[in-house]
């Protein structure tokens, strides 16, 4: 670079062709020794630091390098608020020091820690509009006594070029973290679809009956659950789940639910005993609080006959092959917040054609931009009249009706819908 002022069109020159390296370098700590190596003899400098807060503490971390010493990178720290760097972060302005002995604000801890001696310093904020990124500072001025006016005037610039640098760097490590992020929610999307059962019962497996189900989820990570398995000849357990919260912790807590309830729900237990269990071992071990709302039942398959447990869930809706949608009562607690939790019971008996739709609260929940809720009277609306229709074909007119109410606005909960209909013949 040269022994050129700083200030002269040498020194400009210098800037230039510095600006151009910085501005390609692609990693944080590779920008910071570039800095720190080439920017000291440019400003004919003994010593230059950048300092970078700590996200977690605010204390600014101290990148420098002195002489022909290699770059010391985050080996020493200033605290927060505390020296003339913490002062021009504070005030968002640059600093000049012609001797820091006359200087109470001076930080002398870095001295002593290094045995650097500093005599003159000249440190600029780097500013992205009115956050500050950090500080960056050179000390002691080689063949004059003080840093000059041409001294802060090509400082500001350089300030300038090494905040766009590290802006593009920071940008550039968000996108691939977001990337990182984006992969591994795709990830557990497909590992939470693959748990849900997508071949339903065959007429020869459930003679009587007929199952479908779907879950929409709104976000890459279900909190909402179904399922349906045997439970002993002739019988199905079938389950719908809606897990508080929302996101991957709602998700794994949805797959534990899972797992702890086909492992319970073994022959000859009925849906009070299988609840009642999986919910003591859910209070167990639920470090994260957080509750599961539940329907869970076991359907005779050649009769349509139906005994299901309660646990603080929406009221499923009986359509009938003639007549007003019922909705049945409802009951029960959560299951994951209290060991002695009462659970809600109910059996019935599906005539032939009758259709029984469980459901989650993203169904009577949505909202369109008006931000109404479809609600309960709307889902009964959905099905009034729609005995005729297949399972599949009944969650499908229910799925549509609450998108025509949204009216494209982005579902704020997951939808997930289980019919059990009677066979007519």
């Amino acid at each position: 670079m040269g022994t050129a002022s700083p200030g002269s069109a040498d020194g400009y020159v210098g800037l230039l062709r510095l600006a151009g390296e910085i501005g390609k370098e692609p990693a944080l700590l590779g920008l910071l020794e570039m800095i720190l190596e080439k920017s000291r003899p440019w400003m004919r400098a003994e010593a230059c630091s950048v300092f970078l807060p700590d996200p977690a503490t605010g204390d600014l971390v101290i990148h420098s390098a002195h002489g022909d010493s290699q770059p010391q990178l985050g080996e020493l720290r200033v605290p927060a608020g505390q020296g003339i760097v913490g002062a021009a972060m504070k005030e968002k302005k640059m600093i000049r020091v012609d001797d820091v002995t006359r200087d109470p604000r001076f930080f002398t801890q870095a001295d002593e820690q290094t045995g650097w001696k500093t005599k003159a310093l000249l440190a600029a904020p780097l500013l992205d509009g009115e956050d500050c990124l950090g500080v960056i500072e050179f000390l002691n001025p080689q063949g004059r006594a003080a840093f000059s006016q041409a001294d802060e005037e090509l400082m500001e610039y350089f300030a300038g070029l090494v905040t766009a640098a590290l802006v593009r760097i920071r940008a550039h490590d968000a996108a691939l973290e977001r990337a990182q992020v984006q992969r591994d929610l795709d990830l557990a999307r497909e590992m939470q679809q693959g748990l849900l059962p997508k071949t339903f019962p065959t007429r020869e497996q459930a003679p009587g009956v007929e199952i479908f189900a779907r879950l929409d989820p709104a976000k890459e990570v279900s909190g909402d659950l179904y399922d349906f398995f045997p439970a002993e000849n002739g019988k199905i357990c079938f389950v719908v789940g809606d897990v508080s919260g929302k996101g991957v912790a709602a998700g794994l807590f949805m797959a534990v639910t899972r797992t702890l309830i086909r492992a319970t729900a073994t022959p000859g237990r009925r849906p009070l005993e299988i609840l009642q269990r999986v919910n003591a071992q859910l209070c167990a071990e639920n470090q994260a609080n957080l509750f599961v709302t539940m329907i869970l039942g076991i359907v005779e398959t050649s009769t349509g006959r139906i005994e299901y447990g309660m646990g603080g869930h929406n009221p499923a809706i009986l359509i009938p092959t003639a007549g007003e949608p019922v909705y049945e009562p409802s009951g029960g607690m959560p299951l994951g917040v209290f060991e002695d939790a009462k659970f809600g019971h109910r059996q019935i008996e599906l005539k032939a054609g009758e259709t029984l739709l469980v459901y989650t609260d993203g169904v009577t929940e949505a909202m369109n931009p008006e931000r109404a809720l479809f609600g309960e009277d709307r889902l009964k609306e959905a099905v009034r009249g729609q005995a005729r229709l297949s399972p599949e074909q009944l969650t499908q007119q229910v799925v549509r009706e609450v998108a025509k109410f949204a009216r494209g606005a982005e579902p704020s909960d997951d939808i997930t819908l289980l019919a059990i209909q009677h066979r007519t013949g």
